[in-house]
């Protein structure tokens, strides 16, 4: 049987932990270890994780890492893969919420389609009521990744409301908050640590289409995400200068790293209008952005 090891990254926060433990806890499938690692936390808040592990009554094994350093989302992970060599990986973050079988029917469609390298289920949104317990939405978080002419890559139904049924039959890859993914088809790089943050899933998307991997969206297996970056021209103003800078940077370089000039000569006419239009408006709402971004590149 294949093997599989959970990856949880933690960073600055803890009022999510506690109900993504109970989940994992309540798993049908237990044949997995969890790695964990926070990702530069203050003190005080990694006292407060570790309390919380202490008082979770765990019923699957743990290894914990702590770093004082701070190496974002890509660069953790990436960190947390090198720690191990199971078949499979589960990249999870802390405000998850799993429905019991998520992971025995990710495991189960990896184990029954050898040319699928990475799988999702449906993940919804929840958030907190008033006494701090989760409410499950009816909000789709993402159904997976869609590509367009423009490569343009975003969360296939992310805000609508969810409709029973109604999902993507081909997907071009798997959103990074809760995929599964085979390491034979990733090598000895699941993420490039230089994205740091945003659009690390995207690349990895690009690379494993290139080399003839699938990414397929599993029906059966569902899930809650608490975002809280949600993007959009409307919610951008409202995003930390980081984020918005991470993104665009990161975008570009998945632009030059992926598309040859095949792409450019067949879509162009897609890409630059799109690429104009979000220019302008990242000109006139943060100049800087730009001057970074194209700095940094060339």
């Amino acid at each position: 049987m294949a093997t599989l090891v959970l990856q949880l990254l933690t960073y600055q926060k803890t009022e999510t932990l506690p109900f993504l433990l109970t989940s994992l806890k309540n798993q049908t499938d237990k044949d997995w270890q969890l790695y964990f690692s926070d990702d530069g936390s203050k003190p005080e808040i990694r006292a407060k994780q570790k309390e919380i592990f202490e008082n979770a009554n765990l019923n699957f094994p743990v290894v914990g890492f702590f770093d004082e350093e701070n190496l974002g989302f890509a660069g953790r992970h990436q960190f947390l893969f090198e720690k191990h060599n199971a078949d499979y990986v589960l990249l999870v973050n802390d405000d998850i919420i799993l429905e019991p079988e998520y992971i025995a029917k990710l495991r189960n469609h990896l184990d029954k389609n050898p040319t699928t390298a990475a799988v999702s289920g449906i993940i919804l949104r929840w958030r907190f009521d008033d006494k701090g317990q989760p409410i499950k939405k009816q909000i789709v978080d993402s159904l997976g990744f869609k590509k367009t002419r423009a490569h343009k890559v975003f969360d296939i139904g992310a805000g609508q409301t969810f409709v029973e049924g109604k999902v993507p039959t081909e997907i071009f890859g798997v959103s990074g908050c809760l995929p599964m993914y085979r390491r034979a088809a990733l090598g000895k790089q699941l993420f490039d640590p230089s994205y740091f943050l945003y659009k690390e899933d995207v690349d990895l998307a690009y690379r494993l289409n290139k080399t003839g991997w699938t990414a397929t969206l599993v029906p059966e297996a569902l899930a809650y995400h608490q975002r809280t970056f949600q993007p959009g021209l409307i919610d951008r103003p409202r995003v930390s200068y980081k984020v918005q800078y991470l993104s665009y940077r990161n975008h570009w370089r998945n632009l030059l790293k992926h598309l040859t000039w095949r792409d450019w000569l067949k879509d162009g006419w897609a890409i630059l209008p799109f690429e104009a239009a979000k220019f302008f408006f990242i000109l006139f709402i943060h100049p800087s952005i730009i001057w970074r971004t194209w700095k940094e590149i060339l």
